[in-house]
Order: C-alpha cells, then sequence, then structure tokens
C-alpha cells in the first residue's frame, strides 16, 4: 500500500529548514505525538522536534476531515551541509515499537557556489499530470538526489507551477461545495503521494500557475464542462477559496522570494499566478520589489517565474506574462538595464528550451532556460501537448513593442530543446508531446570571477540502466557564463 504520509522539504538558508509534515488524504488519524528528527551525514542525532496530536492544523480551512499537516522550522544548522530527516509516530506505551512514517535529505545553502563538491546544483520542472506517470518523476529526481555522482545532485529546487491540475477531465463535476472542495483536495493528495520521492529531497521553492487554479484564472474562458460550472458563484468560491489554500498552505507559495548565495548569485522567485487580477500580474508593491531586485543586482541573477520571458503574447483565451503588457514592460526594461546578466528558469509551456538575448548598447545579457513538462496530459487532455521547433520558435525579443526597447534576435545554440515523441499506438496521446522532463544547472564560479552554469535535461521516464538514473536528452551539458 502507498504511504499517504507527505514529507516536503520547503525553503532552505544556511542555517535554517522549513519541513512541513502531514497527510492530504482523509483517512488517516492524527498521532499522539510525531518526532521529526534530523542526522548528519555519520548518522548523528543533531536535532529533534515533536508534532503533539492537537498541533494539527488544517491545509484546507474549510474542510473538516482528517486532512492535517504541521510546518515545523529547524535552525541553528550548519551551512552547505547535509542532513537526513525521519519521521516516527512515537507510542508511550512500551509494548509498540515507534512507526516510521518518511524520511528525506536536504542541504543548507552553502556561503559559496564553489563550497560543494563539483558545485551547486538547483533543478526545475513544472507541468505535472499524474494520470500515467506512475511515480517516475519522484523515482528519477530522487534517484539524482541520492546519487553518488555529486556533479549530477541537485541540491534545491523550484517547481515553477501547474504542480496540479485541478480543471482537467471529462467527468461529471459536482455542483455541491463541499464535493467540490474534497474534489481539489483529493486531486493534491494524489499528486503529492505520486511526486513524494522529490518533494522529500532537497528544499523547496513552489510557484503556482493556472491549473492550480483554472484555465487563464483568474479569467473565465472556455467552453469546457468545468468553466461553465465556474459561472455558479457558490462553485466558484468554493473551488476557489480551496485552491488558494493549496497554493498557500500546501505550496507554501508567496509572491516574491528573494536569497542569496554569497557574493555568487542572487536568487528571486516570483508567482505571477495566484496574486493576478485581470489587471496586474501582481500587486503593485510586488511588481516593484521584484523590479528592485533586477535593478540593484550586484551579482548575476536568477529570476524564477511561473511562466517565461522569451515568449509570444498569448491569446485571450490563455493569457500570459506578455499579456499584461504594463508589467511585463517595466521588467523587461529593469532587466536590459540590470547591472548584471540574468537568467529566468520556467515552465508552463510544455516544451523544453534553452535561450539568450545580448540587447543593444548593453553588456548584459538576458538567459532563459524553460522545463516543461513532467508528466504530460493525457487523453482529451493531451490536446494541450506541445514542442518547439527552429520554424515555431520565437525569433526576436520581446514579441510585443516596448519603448525604448529595441527587438534583439534570440540566439539558440545546439542542444537547445528536449526531443518530442509521437506513436499512432500510443492512445493516451493524441498529438506529438516533449518528452516528459525535468532541468539541472550546476553552478561554479570561475577564476575569472564569473558564475559557470552548466544545464542538464533529464527524461524522467527513461532510465539509463549502467547508473540507474534518468536518461539525458543531450549527449553534453549546455554552459555559459555569467557576469
Amino acid at each position: 500500500m502507498k504511504n499517504k504520509w507527505s514529507l516536503v522539504i520547503h525553503e532552505v538558508t544556511t542555517t535554517t529548514a522549513c519541513i512541513w509534515f502531514g497527510t492530504l488524504f482523509h483517512d488517516l488519524r492524527k498521532p499522539v505525538e510525531t518526532r521529526i528528527t534530523l542526522y548528519d551525514h555519520d548518522d548523528n542525532e543533531v536535532a529533534q522536534k515533536s508534532i503533539m496530536q492537537n498541533e494539527w492544523e488544517r491545509p484546507f480551512s474549510q474542510i473538516k476531515t482528517q486532512r492535517f499537516c504541521k510546518v515545523i522550522e529547524f535552525s541553528a544548522l550548519q551551512q552547505g551541509t547535509e542532513y537526513k530527516v525521519k519521521v516516527v509516530e512515537i507510542f508511550s506505551n512500551e509494548d509498540f515499537d515507534d512507526i516510521p512514517l518518511s524520511s528525506g535529505t536536504f542541504t543548507t545553502l552553502p556561503e559559496s557556489v564553489n563550497d560543494l563538491n563539483d558545485g551547486f546544483t538547483i533543478a526545475i520542472g513544472s507541468c505535472y499530470y499524474e494520470e500515467y506517470d506512475g511515480g517516475r518523476v519522484g523515482q528519477s529526481y530522487q534517484a539524482l538526489a541520492l546519487s553518488d555522482k555529486t556533479e549530477f545532485k541537485p541540491h534545491i529546487k523550484f517547481l515553477t507551477g501547474d504542480q496540479v491540475y485541478l480543471d482537467i477531465g471529462w467527468d461529471s463535476l459536482s455542483v455541491i461545495p463541499k464535493e467540490i472542495r474534497d474534489r481539489v483536495a483529493n486531486d493534491y493528495a494524489l499528486h503529492w503521494q505520486a511526486l513524494r520521492g522529490m518533494h522529500r529531497n532537497g528544499g523547496t521553492w513552489f510557484v503556482a500557475d493556472d491549473h492550480e487554479y483554472w484555465n487563464n484564472y483568474p479569467l473565465v474562458k472556455g467552453l469546457s464542462p468545468f468553466i461553465q460550472a465556474l459561472r455558479i458563484s457558490k462553485v466558484k468560491r468554493a473551488w476557489t477559496g480551496t485552491a488558494d489554500d493549496g497554493v498557500i498552505n500546501v505550496q507554501r507559495s508567496q509572491p516574491v522570494r528573494t536569497f542569496d548565495i554569497g557574493s555568487d548569485v542572487s536568487f528571486c522567485v516570483v508567482d505571477l499566478r495566484a496574486f493576478r487580477t485581470k489587471k496586474r500580474v501582481l500587486p503593485k508593491e510586488e511588481l516593484e520589489k521584484l523590479c528592485h531586485w533586477v535593478s540593484n543586482l550586484s551579482k548575476p541573477g536568477v529570476l524564477v517565474l511561473s511562466q517565461p520571458m522569451i515568449e509570444k503574447r498569448g491569446s485571450s483565451s490563455d493569457r500570459n506574462f506578455v499579456s499584461y503588457e504594463q508589467d511585463y514592460a517595466k521588467v523587461v526594461k529593469a532587466i536590459k538595464n540590470a547591472n548584471h546578466d540574468v537568467l529566468v528558469l520556467s515552465g508552463d509551456v510544455h516544451y523544453g528550451r534553452v535561450s539568450s538575448v545580448e540587447f543593444e548598447g548593453r553588456q548584459n545579457k538576458l538567459y532563459e532556460v524553460v522545463s516543461s513538462p513532467l508528466s504530460n496530459l493525457s487523453g482529451l487532455g493531451g490536446i494541450a501537448t506541445n514542442y518547439v521547433t527552429s520554424r515555431n520558435r520565437l525569433k526576436t525579443f520581446p514579441d510585443i513593442d516596448i519603448d525604448g526597447i529595441e527587438k534583439s534576435p534570440i540566439q539558440y545554440k545546439d542542444p537547445w530543446r528536449v526531443t518530442s515523441t509521437f506513436s499512432l499506438f500510443d492512445f493516451r496521446y493524441p498529438k506529438r508531446r516533449t518528452k516528459e522532463n525535468l532541468f539541472t544547472l550546476k553552478l561554479n564560479k570561475t577564476n575569472q570571477g564569473k558564475l559557470k552554469v552548466e544545464v542538464r535535461a533529464w527524461l524522467v521516464r527513461e532510465k539509463n540502466r549502467r547508473n540507474g538514473l534518468p536518461k539525458q536528452d543531450w549527449r553534453k551539458p549546455v554552459v555559459f557564463e555569467m557576469k
């Protein structure tokens, strides 16, 4: 029987780790005492905290069933250090042994990317549809995270949206609020169970995209039965409220978060969906925070977004970041005028690619790495699969006219995309699709003071039988240096 407990390592710093533990299923009892223990690499106990029965919290505020969780923060940890996590249920009765519930690993942030063996590695992925995955994404990621091959081992990861697909399906959608809330929670439970190998290994920063709500959120446009049901006010309230709980209480997303690795690299993680309105992609003060981060970079910057920067303007039925022209233009201008290179990491588009832009009259560059999907949509939903070719890729950036910004050619250096596949006999997928993938980026500081980035694309449904890791899509990684 599959484990119904979820252990998620959320954000880590040089000295702290935020750990989420609980169950999103409705049929587990609350333990009297749950103990979370940290161990160092030599299995020496480092720290221990307990969750008592009366301390559990509800992840979904309007659901009164047994779904429950707790966030625990450990502090006073050592920087750049790997820790093991073990979770057990404690029994006061000596006749019963403690029951192991889950385990995981994480590494605290180093002071420099060169402090860790072979450099500091981050992973990125997006768009996960559970139906035909069979746990392979979690297995592939865990194989990388626990590998002895330290040049591949990801230390942290960014999951950039569509971690669940709440609005996909052609079944009979209930319009009863309680049943709608249970459906949303059940989708989270199944997806978090399937992704447990990924969630419990290494610090995680989540941001949301539209399928954490519904396609084109917050707009209600489209002909699917799900979209039509949202026109009923009680359905929309129940769906939106429960989806918000999933994003805020389970994924723990925030509008803008920043952190640095010493003087080597700065990160900014931005949720472009959960806080979106019809007119703004972010609240005004959060957009200003993002632009301030870009404009005041004192080192290369990594900008993590729910949707790509280097992309065509979306349609009215599927608006993207570019569609919000006023907010998008401010970010583009800030990146062009930045003092350092900016690397955008994103997903959403159901293909994987690497590209870059040189701005006219400027020394700094914009790089972008997109990883999507972790697991493709299937069946009738499979019409939303995608792939990119040299013919349909964007040629110049930006796609829209922006005052003060000259359109620049987009550079694609081989290898630049994840391969695609199609089989007439695979009825799960009606169209050609990008192979399921996640990316890793290894960061090292060069002797010349630049940030060297090595990008690898991993095919999560194909295993390398020699080492047990997922297959790499490219013979060699894509390599560039940021300044």
